[in-house]
């Protein structure tokens, strides 16, 4: 989770930083972001909620607390109906967006890197804090101020590819940013036991660790993808993965879906509660096949018809 935070982070900063002089500034961003995630999330909604229990009457899930669903503030209630719960972190997101853009409005690069650096210290303080209270691990991974080190980390390694003299260092040290990544990773296994987020050190300085590598990766690959010939960059130009990232919210949106509300019952019912290791794994692969399929599917018939409206959003 923390390099998807990163890495959206990353994506955000950069797309805010290119039109921060532009007009309408406010008004792009956020249609662009509406096209892009309520279509299909609230059209999953209204299907699996709505739609269904209405016409076919009771249904195998639990239609309780639909409303944090709906306003995007699940992470926060920590209530979900059975099979939704995957949604806290596109409520984490979803708030990213809603204060995000007001940060980066008037600071230029140099100083929107350090506010990010210091919203970095401030979420392992914050994290600290609620640990020596006692509060729940769940609320300290759901929570979006616990999340926000991940999310400004990569927007620092968007400021920092704006900054001409920092991005010529990192390029320079495009071999050593991997392999810092690659350290900050592995030294945080035995630290935080296997980054065990029910432990101490692994829900506070074991997100910082993950933040900090994960922040580095996307920076490291951002460097990579701007060379053509580099052999990383062909590797992320590699077809099956640009598929996946192109389906991929889609797949995120179905996934959980699949698998608790009809994988989870079938398996029990076919192999009891601890199916063997190779159930499993053809299991998970046959889920992300279902995932996929299901996401070209959408991506056809619904999202990219959204998509084509963000043409009347944006900047010059």
């Amino acid at each position: 989770m923390q390099l998807f935070f990163a890495l959206s982070g990353f994506l955000i900063t950069a797309g805010l930083l290119d039109s921060q002089h532009g007009r309408h500034y406010f008004r792009n961003f956020y249609a662009k972001r509406a096209l892009r995630i309520l279509p299909l999330y609230y059209s999953v909604l209204l299907v699996l909620l709505v739609a269904v229990p209405h016409f076919i009457g009771k249904v195998p899930y639990s239609l309780d607390h639909q409303a944090p669903l709906w306003l995007f503030i699940g992470n926060w209630t920590h209530s979900f109906p059975y099979g939704f719960t995957h949604f806290w972190s596109l409520a984490v997101e979803e708030q990213f967006y809603l204060v995000w853009p007001l940060l980066v409005w008037k600071l230029a690069a140099p100083r929107l890197l350090s506010a990010c650096l210091w919203i970095a210290v401030g979420a392992l303080l914050l994290r600290s804090v609620l640990a020596a209270l006692g509060i729940d691990w769940w609320t300290i991974y759901s929570n979006t101020a616990c999340r926000m080190d991940a999310l400004a980390l990569g927007g620092a390694a968007a400021c920092l590819l704006r900054i001409p003299a920092l991005k010529a260092a990192a390029c320079k040290r495009q071999s050593q940013l991997l392999g810092a990544a690659l350290l900050v990773f592995l030294a945080g296994i035995p630290l935080t036991h296997m980054y065990d987020n029910g432990r101490w050190t692994g829900e506070t300085f074991g997100y910082s660790l993950l933040a900090v590598s994960s922040g580095a990766f996307v920076l490291w690959a951002a460097i990579a993808d701007a060379g053509p010939s580099h052999r990383a960059a062909r590797l992320l130009s590699w077809a099956p993965l640009r598929s996946v990232g192109r389906y991929s919210y889609a797949i995120y949106i179905f996934h959980n879906l699949l698998h608790w509300l009809v994988g989870v019952p079938w398996l029990s019912a076919r192999f009891g509660n601890l199916p063997a290791l190779p159930i499993v794994f053809l299991y998970a692969l046959t889920v992300f096949a279902a995932s996929y399929v299901a996401a070209v599917c959408s991506w056809h018939g619904l999202e990219k018809h959204f998509l084509k409206l963000k043409r009347f959003f944006e900047g010059r």
